[in-house]
């Protein structure tokens, strides 16, 4: 039984899907892009809950195909995988590191949306990934429905993560990307 130790800030990265192989590896879901940056963390910490998360070591993260497999310390053979399927993976919020144009989703949840000439659009609810790019939801109280924003460098204009907002420049056409509430 490992250890319990706390882990303060936690942000999920992941989802172990299942085992794959009989000598312990593990299919993951990442929510890291590119997904195997998932790979980076040296230490992953596992659980339903983050507050019942343990620490776990990486030894190896690999694309197999289409399939993201890890290798963790500890976890030797198909039995061991087996009994870490569907936890959550957690890191601390200081192991994400902010690089330049980078930037963690559960970051930009919350921020305030704004047009280049001063409008404000609403409040990003959520992101969603789609193949060509990642969009942000942003939610309007005023028109009551949400918006669909592609998160891309000709849109998005500024982003101000200390002031929680984001700057977008919609060009014509974007009411298309509105959807109200029924």
């Amino acid at each position: 039984m490992r250890e319990a130790r706390s882990l303060s800030q936690p942000v999920e990265i992941g989802q172990i899907l299942g085992s794959h192989g009989l000598r312990g590896a593990l299919r993951i879901h990442s929510e890291t892009r590119p997904i195997e940056a998932i790979g980076g963390y040296g230490q992953w910490w596992l659980g339903a809950t983050s507050d019942r998360a343990t620490p776990h070591r990486v030894e190896r993260c690999w694309l197999h195909g289409r399939k993201l497999l890890a290798q963790l310390r500890g976890v030797e053979n198909r039995n061991d995988a087996d009994s870490l399927a569907n936890l959550r993976i957690f890191i601390p919020l200081d192991a994400i590191a902010d690089e330049e144009g980078s930037y963690p989703w559960h970051r930009l949840v919350g921020c305030r949306v704004t047009t280049t000439s001063g409008i404000e659009v609403g409040t990003v609810c959520r992101l969603e990934e789609y193949g060509s790019a990642d969009i942000l939801v942003v939610d309007d109280h005023s028109k009551g429905g949400e918006w669909m924003i592609p998160f891309t460098e000709s849109i998005i204009s500024e982003v101000a993560l200390e002031a929680q907002s984001i700057t977008v420049d919609l060009p014509d056409g974007m009411d298309a990307c509105f959807s109200p509430r029924s």
